[in-house]
């Protein structure tokens, strides 16, 4: 089971939001669940495409896709995977994939 965090109360509104093509600001303190639980969210409402989220630092996008692969029961590499500087973890099934701003630019 994973632990709430206090952004879950509002994903069906994130994702609403999503849906309907409306732009989206979300703003909320650290620890909310923004890196791990929304990038999920917005997998869900468009499975088909590509969730990129953009981490300051290797070690951050490392990091949080190894926490999200886990809180979702699967391998990183699955659906959740990485891309830094020098380093790949990533496969055909690649949906949510956690890059430094370097590799996005």
């Amino acid at each position: 089971m994973v632990a709430p965090l206090p952004i879950d109360v509002v994903l069906p509104d994130i994702r609403r939001a999503l849906e309907s093509g409306a732009p989206l600001v979300l703003e909320a303190p650290p620890g909310a669940g923004k890196t791990t639980r929304v990038p999920w969210a917005i997998h869900e409402a468009f499975p088909a495409g590509e969730v990129i989220v953009a981490e300051p630092r290797r070690l951050a996008a490392r990091l949080t896709a190894a926490r999200v692969a886990s809180e979702r029961g699967e391998r990183l590499g699955d659906t959740v995977g990485y891309s830094v500087r020098f380093e790949e973890v990533s496969g055909p099934k690649t949906r949510i994939r956690y890059v430094t701003e370097g590799v996005l630019l």
